[in-house]
């Protein structure tokens, strides 16, 4: 049976080799999608998910050597992105616009991102330390803004009246 710091350590590489894929995944689809605004979401993911890789190997090696959480490492703190980077791509657009890989790739993101929020938080939830459980629930958070993006992405191409309506806080009066 492993120990609880084996099991950590397993759950790190793991999540190592989804970043991986993720990254994988956003540079190869956005070599396919038509939609510029669709590729530069794609992008702005991939890069993401590579401060995601860097940041587990530095968690992975640390614990390796001493199994104690500090505030340092424990620090999530992605590199400073445009706030608007959805909204910037979706300008560039031509309302409903896009091919169906640009649908299936971000459907498939939202899946990939759908499960990192699922593992982080069920690490979260698994680890003792309480620095060990702000650190996964930081990257659950983080995959979730990655989840929307790409849900507002692809609601945008697909009902660009709703995109709008949601987006514009719009409301009907009644009489």
């Amino acid at each position: 049976m492993a120990t609880t710091q084996e099991y950590l350590l397993q759950a790190l590489k793991d999540a190592i080799q989804m970043e991986v894929e993720g990254r994988q995944f956003y540079l190869e689809a956005a070599k396919k999608v038509k939609s510029q605004g669709v590729r530069e979401i794609l992008e702005y993911l991939a890069e993401s998910e590579k401060y995601h890789i860097q940041k587990f190997n530095e968690v992975y090696q640390s614990l390796k050597q001493d199994p104690v959480w500090s505030e340092t490492l424990a620090a999530f703190q992605p590199p400073k992105a445009e706030p608007y980077v959805c909204v910037l791509a979706m300008a560039k657009e031509e309302q409903g616009v896009g091919g169906a890989d640009d649908l299936e790739a971000l459907k498939t993101g939202l899946k990939m991102e759908e499960c990192s929020i699922d593992y982080y938080t069920k690490l979260a939830k698994e680890t003792t330390h309480p620095l060990g459980r702000r650190f996964f629930m930081s990257l659950a958070h983080e995959e979730r803004g990655h989840y929307m993006s790409l849900l507002d992405m692809h609601n945008y191409l697909t009902d660009p009246a709703d995109w709008f309506y949601v987006t514009q806080k719009s409301h009907v009066d009644g009489a």
